[in-house]
């Protein structure tokens, strides 16, 4: 769970959110990408979808890209924030193509005979031309500027205990997030990262092989969970979680957006003494969090083991109130064949005697 302490940085608490991350399938960095695109969207249309600065951003990048627009689907109750924000969008639209076509009515036959003779000539329209030199879609920049911070704060973590911990457990980054953090560098950390990441990606090219394998007639051997899930995980490995990032047909080459920066001085601000102890603390929270966990776990396991030692010992006894019966039993059948081999003794001494008897 990530702390929520005023005390740490942005920095430090992408620490604890890749943390958390890294226990989830996929590229921790896409997957924490992912929910803070959410966090973004559901901030925006919950607060600021009448907010001016938030409009202005709006229009400017003409709306948000194609998978930020849809992602709103999956935000509970946007239905209202999102009709607000593409009504403003739709007449912004229609006001900046009216002035284009040169027509009062969009939909007159004499505006768009105009807009399409624009359109049609040698030169790019003026408005293709603004659309393609746009600013970025506003939930992208924010995501742009989040995936760098986060790829740093692998960088600056990889050889810190608990992330490395965390890391061991996760299926690694993706190789567009692995390419990012060997060109923002520095080199030390992005190769120990890359050491690590490395065997990942090789155990999940062994799944792949096996899967293909298995496909031989002449196999016997069951397909597994690490099979059928080894495509989608390879998908995520090579391109980035689904909708992290964008089609290259389809993304305009002229959009301005933010450079990745290069060196530690470029990314971030000396923490102070203050966040520094808010981070160690929450560090230490989270590692006290994790040997509470595996206490407990422990405990469960050693509850279990002590009732299933009660069970075998219940069993042993048992077993044994049924050996002694059996050696009761056992000795009163001995005492009944001394008993009837004596009788039986005693019988045939009797018949020689009647025989010897009836003889004389």
């Amino acid at each position: 769970m990530t702390p929520r302490d005023g005390g740490l940085s942005e920095r430090f608490i992408s620490f604890f959110r890749l943390v958390d991350a890294c226990a989830a399938p996929g590229c921790p960095v896409c997957r924490c990408l992912l929910a803070d695109s959410r966090e973004y969207l559901e901030a925006l249309l919950y607060e600021h979808v009448n907010d001016p600065d938030t409009r202005r951003r709006l229009r400017a990048a003409w709306g948000f890209c194609n998978h930020h627009t849809w992602m709103l689907r999956e935000i509970s109750d946007s239905a209202f924030g999102a009709a607000i924000i593409y009504e403003d969008m739709l007449r912004v639209m229609i006001q900046r193509f009216e002035r284009r076509g040169r027509g009062r009515d969009p939909e007159s036959p004499g505006c768009w005979r105009r807009l399409w003779r624009l359109f049609g000539r040698n030169r790019r329209p003026l408005l293709v031309e603004l659309h393609g030199g746009r600013p970025m879609c506003p939930a992208c920049r924010e995501r742009v500027a989040a995936e760098q911070r986060y790829v740093h704060v692998v960088l600056g973590f990889v050889s810190d205990f608990q992330f490395e911990r965390a890391y061991r457990r996760s299926d690694g980054l993706c190789v567009p997030h692995a390419l990012q953090a060997v060109d923002m560098g520095p080199a030390g950390p992005a190769e120990v990262l890359m050491t690590r990441t490395l065997p990942k990606w090789a155990a999940l090219r062994r799944d792949l092989t096996t899967f293909i394998e298995k496909h031989d007639h002449r196999n016997t051997l069951p397909f597994t969970d690490a099979d059928r899930t080894g495509s989608v995980r390879a998908f995520e490995a090579l391109a980035g979680a689904a909708g992290v990032f964008g089609s290259d047909a389809h993304e305009p080459a002229r959009i301005r957006r933010p450079r990745p920066r290069r060196g530690d001085r470029e990314i971030e601000q000396p923490a102070t003494p203050a966040e520094h102890a808010a981070f160690e603390r929450a560090k230490l929270e989270l590692r006290i969090k994790e040997l509470t966990e595996q206490y407990s776990e422990l405990s469960s396991r050693a509850a279990a083991l002590h009732y299933r030692l009660a069970q075998v010992a219940e069993d042993r006894n048992r077993l044994e109130l049924n050996v002694s019966g059996e050696r009761a039993a056992n000795d009163l059948s001995q005492r009944v064949i001394v008993e009837l081999r004596a009788e039986v003794e005693r019988l045939r001494a009797e018949l020689d005697r009647a025989r010897s008897g009836t003889g004389g």
